[in-house]
């Protein structure tokens, strides 16, 4: 897969300040009509190519389909497609906002200790692969307008009981490293006019038991209007060294 860097600071008439009154604000990014936001697109696109045929699978699946389950090995692009897809269609205006979630399980054999802050605070360190991808298309004037407004929210999968998901894309990450039960509790958080992508690598666990992300495979294929998409090592394309190492690390002896 690649992505277009687009990290321009202003709206496309290079003075900075993008609204012609010197106040500083974020560029282009305060609320306006739809043609006005389409036009922020346009200078502003999104957009990612697939460079494998599971890759292509994975963006058609988040396209047709409510709920997208993809699983395969470290850096074969399964959030990077994901967050770009999702992005594309907030900016477009499909989406009112963009949620995001993660297992906040420390690696095994890790123990980080207290993190300072507030709730959003703590749960920083587990969202900086997303954020990361964000910034090759969001400045961070921009990435910092859409959680102080509320269009991007990050959340401890724990906390997610009890809500509604309603005109959202919604992306949870590290899925390997939930229970059954926080899957089927998240799935049934959907509401009117959402999108639900869950991604994870089987092979990289912290859960001792059976994964909620296994078990969603296992128990989910067949339903309508749900997509699973399962990568393999020759879908990595982060570096080639990497796809031998997680072949020497797969390989039983």
């Amino acid at each position: 897969m690649s992505r277009k860097k687009k990290n321009g600071n202003g709206n496309g008439n290079g003075n900075g300040n993008g609204n012609g009154n010197g106040n500083g604000g974020v560029v282009g990014f305060e609320k306006k009509s739809e043609e006005e936001n389409k036009k922020i697109y346009t200078a502003q696109r999104v957009s990612v190519t697939a460079k494998s045929e599971n890759q292509k699978a994975l963006l058609k699946s988040i396209k047709d389909n409510l709920v997208t389950i993809v699983a395969g090995p470290p850096g074969s692009g399964k959030t990077m497609l994901s967050v770009v897809s999702g992005l594309r269609e907030f900016i477009m205006g499909k989406y009112k906002k963009m949620i995001f979630t993660r297992p906040c399980v420390e690696a095994v054999g890790e123990n980080l200790g207290f993190l300072p802050g507030d709730l959003h605070e703590k749960i920083n360190p587990y969202m900086y692969p997303i954020f990361d991808f964000l910034s090759d298309y969001l400045n961070p004037k921009q990435i910092e307008y859409y959680l102080k407004s509320g269009e991007f929210l990050t959340f401890p999968l724990a906390f997610m009981r009890g809500t509604t998901f309603r005109n959202a894309f919604v992306l949870l990450d590290e899925a390997q490293n939930t229970k059954p039960e926080q899957i089927r509790m998240f799935l049934t958080r959907i509401g009117e006019n959402c999108k639900v992508v869950i991604t994870g690598d089987p092979l990289q666990s912290d859960i001792r038991d059976k994964n909620g992300l296994v078990d969603a495979i296992e128990r989910l294929k067949g339903v309508n209007n749900l997509g699973i998409v399962e990568f393999s090592h020759n879908d990595i394309f982060r570096n080639p060294i990497v796809n031998d190492i997680e072949n020497r690390y797969s390989n039983k002896k």
